[in-house]
């Protein structure tokens, strides 16, 4: 694989793993990153363990965005160290990213307005911010 494309496999990691760090599903991430970062030996596996478990405390931690933050940049530049050494671990490191669960849905808000007048009357309407309105009629319509 191409070194940009390592960077960028290492940079969607990082992302991922951040965000999963928060999420209910975090130990089955876990585990596979464990299993992808450790090779098989156990000294790293552990290593990858405690750096795994530093980042899921960072991310239930409240208010903590830019510990965040730099957590994903921590784990670009560890993912691409990772992937320097072991290039063979590209497909493994793939496979990981696509088991991440999938995003949170972002909450959306609906405004629904109606506005009527009749007669003579007149309709103002704002959906957010300041609205000001002053007649200048001096009422002899």
């Amino acid at each position: 694989m191409t070194p940009e494309w390592l960077a960028t496999l290492a940079a969607a990691g990082a992302a991922g793993l951040v965000g999963a760090a928060a999420d209910d599903a975090w130990q089955s991430t876990r585990d596979r990153f464990v299993r992808v970062l450790g090779r098989g030996d156990p000294e790293q596996s552990r290593t990858a363990g405690r750096r795994l478990d530093a980042l899921r405390a960072v991310a239930r931690r409240p208010g903590g965005e830019a510990e965040l933050a730099r957590a994903r940049g921590t784990w670009h530049v560890r993912l691409q160290d990772f992937l320097e050494e072991h290039p063979d671990a590209a497909a493994e490191l793939q496979a990981a990213i696509a088991a991440f669960p999938p995003p949170a849905p972002v909450a959306s808000t609906t405004y629904h307005q109606t506005g009527t007048a009749d007669g003579h009357g007149r309709v103002f309407m704002n959906q957010h911010g300041d609205l000001s309105v002053r007649d200048t009629r001096d009422g002899h319509g």
